[in-house]
């Protein structure tokens, strides 16, 4: 970890989502995000869900001890602002209430329940910071853990956000609790053409060269690609055709699994590749690129950009996000 900087401001993003709590610590230079520090640790608050629909305790227990250890890594680096997102997990268990408080203290900070459309908005500004001063119309794609965010724009500017309440995790937990069958992966491929239908009847959805996909899922496909298959990046259609029979039908996802630590990576893996060719399918996607940047930097441009705006009026960029509404 290097130390603070001395000329720059620094902001900090913390997303807490339904498979992993995210910390970023960054700068942003000429509209470019460039992080400083990062950590993240396997929280799985989408899978630890009990019969009630709630977190159960370990889970919480898991969740809070990561927030203090945030809280900890972040004293030293001293951000001029800190933004903490939660999204899918915590907008639907039934506890949640009862969790916020408790998150907030631990990491020091207001902690921001945002909705889909407002993930899918900061997803869509991180990648396009990371593209740069590119005007080209783009969509970006997000499988997030327990939701789905689709984001249309050109440059900075957003034309469309559609979210669907099923990510990887969800659907991968879904279909292949049993084991990942080629019969259950076409279930679960039907299944995602029907979510993702009205996507592709929607105005200026369909036919696209390339896309961007910010999210974990797309990057560990596109890993498993370049171990898996020769010549496989981008992910072209039909390498992710591909890709399906060496993982499913060929059963290199079990074999691979077997050297991942977390319970249920191999169903989440699933889930989301079940997803993506859905996607492909119904908004003739021709490739997808993998793109390292998403909500958390989505959330650092936003802040300096708050900053700039504070700074131009004359007033106090406060350390907590919420002290600017």
């Amino acid at each position: 970890m290097t130390t603070p900087s001395d000329t720059e401001p620094l902001y900090a993003a913390v997303e807490l989502g339904s498979g992993s709590f995210r910390l970023h610590v960054a700068s942003c230079t000429d509209g470019a995000v460039r992080v400083l520090a990062t950590l993240s640790e396997p929280i799985r608050l989408g899978a630890e869900l009990d019969a009630d629909g709630g977190f159960r305790a370990d889970a919480m227990r898991r969740a809070l001890d990561c927030l203090r250890r945030f809280r900890t890594t972040l004293a030293p680096w001293q951000p001029r602002a800190v933004r903490v997102v939660a999204s899918s997990a915590l907008r639907l268990a039934r506890n949640a209430p009862t969790f916020f408080p408790a998150a907030q203290a631990a990491i020091g900070h207001p902690v921001d329940l945002i909705g889909p459309e407002e993930e899918g908005r900061l997803v869509y500004l991180g990648v396009a910071a990371a593209l740069g001063g590119t005007q080209e119309r783009r969509l970006v794609l997000d499988i997030g853990s327990g939701s789905t965010g689709l984001a249309v724009g050109c440059g900075e500017r957003i034309e469309r956000v559609q979210s669907y309440g099923v990510g990887a995790l969800r659907h991968g937990l879904a279909f292949f609790g049993d084991g990942i069958a080629p019969s259950a992966f076409e279930a679960a491929l039907e299944s995602s053409r029907s979510r993702f239908a009205d996507a592709g009847a929607m105005p200026g959805m369909r036919g696209w060269e390339r896309v961007y996909g910010a999210c974990g899922s797309v990057r560990m496909l596109a890993e498993l690609a370049g171990e898996l298959l020769p010549a496989a990046r981008p992910l072209y259609a039909g390498r992710l055709y591909a890709l399906r029979r060496v993982l499913i039908e060929n059963g290199e996802l079990a074999r691979i699994a077997a050297r991942w630590p977390q319970p249920g990576r191999a169903a989440q893996v699933a889930g989301g590749l079940a997803m993506l060719l859905a996607l492909v399918e119904e908004l003739g996607i021709d490739a997808v690129l993998p793109s390292q940047a998403g909500l958390r930097a989505g959330v650092i441009r936003e802040l300096h950009l708050r900053s700039q705006a504070d700074a131009h009026a004359g007033t106090n960029c406060g350390t907590h996000y919420r002290e600017w509404a």
